[in-house]
């Protein structure tokens, strides 16, 4: 399953987020595997990724890394490929 991973920084807290992030690396835990490379805001005051684990549990661990400094936000998503095999199809009235 895919999670989209939203964290949030304040002006006041932005350098030690960002330095944490640094220190750890992208802090993806095992049994997580990162689809692409982390996002930023050009304010670096967001950042976003998208991860992939089969337990959302485990992600616990990289939105407590840093729930002192940003709010964090984590969704299941899901591609617009499989949303297009979920929806029902309807023939377009102008063919």
């Amino acid at each position: 399953m895919y999670f989209h991973i939203h964290f949030e920084f304040t002006p006041e807290t932005r350098d030690a987020a960002l330095k944490r992030f640094m220190d750890s690396g992208d802090g993806i835990p095992d049994g997580a595997k990162p689809i692409s490379r982390p996002w930023f805001s050009t304010t670096l005051l967001e950042e976003w990724g998208i991860v992939e684990s089969d337990d959302a549990s485990v992600l616990a661990t990289l939105l407590s890394s840093r729930t002192d400094l940003a709010v964090d936000h984590i969704a299941p998503v899901i591609s617009g490929g499989d949303v297009l095999k979920l929806l029902p199809l309807k023939p377009n009235p102008n063919e």
